[in-house]
Parts: C-alpha cells; structure tokens; sequence
C-alpha cells in the first residue's frame, strides 16, 4: 500500500542510501535520496518531505551544519530530521539534538527499531500540529506564531493563496493526484518566495484547506504576488488534460445519469501589508 509520506535521506555513503532507501520504499514510502544538502534541497516538486533522514556528514557539510542551515529558513523549521550517526560519533548526540534534530540513531542500524522512530516522529509533527500532512508545510501553531509575530514588526507582506474550484478537480481525479497537486502547488509557491522574497520569507498552509500563507517584506511582496500570479496558474492546469485545458472546464457526474461543468483550477490571491511609512 503506498505510504503518502515523503521521505528524504541525504547519505554522503551511497551503499547506506541505497540500504535505506531500499527499506523504506519496500514499505510504501515515497523517497528520494542524494549526498548533499544542496542537492537534497534541489530535488524536484515532488520530493519536497514530510521528514528528512540524514547521516552525519554529508558530502558538503556536517549534520550541524545542515540542522543550523535548515532551522535557520522559516519554511523548513518544523521539518522533523532524523540524523544517523556512527559509534565514534555518539558524542554528537547533544549537540545535534541542541541544533534542532528530532531524534539521534547511533549505529549499527536496527531497522524495524528504525521504523518505529521514522513513523513516530511523523504522528508527532502530525499531533502536535506544525505540518500539514498533505503537503509537510508548517500549519498549526507554527503558522499562528508566525502570524503574531507580525505586530512585533513594522514591514511585512501577507499573500493568502488559495486554489479555487480544487473540490472538483478532486472528484475528477481521486485523492491520490489531487494531493500531489497541492504539494506540487506547495513547493512552487515555496520555491518562488525563496527566490524572489528570500531565504527569510515564510510559507505556511492552513491545515486542511487549499489555502497557503506567504510571509515576506515589502519591497519583494508585489514582485512576488506577480510571479505567484504568472507562474501558479500554469503550474495546476498542466494536471488536466490536453482536452479539458482547451476546452476550459471539466465534466463530472452530476448523479443523475448526466454530467455538469466545472471550472479549471484557479488562483485567488488577497494581500494584506503593513510598511514603516503606512
């Protein structure tokens, strides 16, 4: 049965990546694996994790260095991260957990005890309401401190995104492939507020909705509402048809015997702002 949680495991040693990789995908995980943080964090839409599972050194930095990379970005620091080390390593356990890890495994690897950490960690971020299980986004009470810290600053930028007419794109489609559009709409919005509103910008996802919450300042906000704008639309027609895009709507049953029109995906964007001069 496939798992619709997202693994992703950085292994500086390929046969370890591969053992793990192997492990988990036997049990319904979707993984992605690669040897560095850079390249773990140029994966493609799809990759983006619910959980990350790294070993110790990477092939371009060490595990502190990647918890203090990843901590320090707004959008990934509710990512739980496992991290694996060796026995001569043991003594990093402190310091790992201090800098942000989840959970410290010393090796040699028992990988049912493996497991158990990898999907309690997962029912924990869940439980206590930092991500949002569909697209791994911070939710929750990540997202509400996010959002009452803005009356402790004078320059922000507030985009609410959110994609209309989804329901019916759902019904269309199953669960299954409208969950990878909305993480695929995730990782787009995610990916346009770093380069364009910089590391610093938060994106955030209501839980349960199909709306997200894009935090930057205010001299990236409309540059940004605009790229949002251009680039998202596209992005979710692509998971239509040649036909359903030409034509502009969709057809599903009506429950009558017949059929009724609904419109393609689109997106509704509401900015709020607040600037030294307003």
């Amino acid at each position: 049965m496939q798992n619709q949680n997202h693994l992703l495991i950085l292994a500086h040693d390929s046969r370890l990546g591969a053992a793990l990789s192997q492990h988990f995908t036997a049990q319904g995980y979707q993984v992605l694996t690669a040897s560095s943080l850079a390249e773990g964090l140029a994966l493609p839409p799809a990759a983006a994790p619910h959980l990350l599972l790294m070993s110790a050194q990477l092939a371009d930095m060490h595990a502190l260095q990647a918890l203090a990379t990843l901590r320090a970005r707004p959008r990934l620091s509710g990512l739980p991260v496992i991290v694996l080390v060796g026995p001569d390593e043991a003594a990093l356990q402190r310091d790992l957990l201090a800098a942000g890890a989840d959970d410290v495994i010393v090796a040699p690897l028992d990988m049912d005890i493996l497991s158990l950490r990898v999907r309690n960690a997962l029912q924990r971020a869940e439980r206590e309401d930092v991500t949002e299980p569909r697209t791994g986004l911070p939710t929750g009470r990540l997202l509400q401190e996010r959002l009452a810290a803005l009356t402790q600053n004078d320059d922000w930028y507030l985009i609410e995104v959110t994609l209309e007419h989804f329901a019916a794109f759902r019904d269309l489609v199953g669960f299954v492939t409208a969950h990878e559009a909305l993480r695929h709409a995730g990782y787009l919005i995610s990916r346009l507020a770093a380069e364009v509103g910089g590391e610093e910008s938060f994106v955030g996802h209501l839980r349960g909705t199909e709306t997200f919450v894009v935090l930057t300042n205010t001299a990236c906000g409309p540059d940004l509402r605009a790229a949002l704008a251009e680039r998202l639309p596209p992005a979710l027609h692509a998971f239509y048809s040649f036909t359903e895009r030409d034509q502009g709507y969709i057809e599903l049953q009506d429950g009558a015997g017949g059929t009724t029109r609904q419109p393609l995906m689109t997106v509704r964007l509401a900015v709020e702002q607040q600037s030294p001069a307003s």
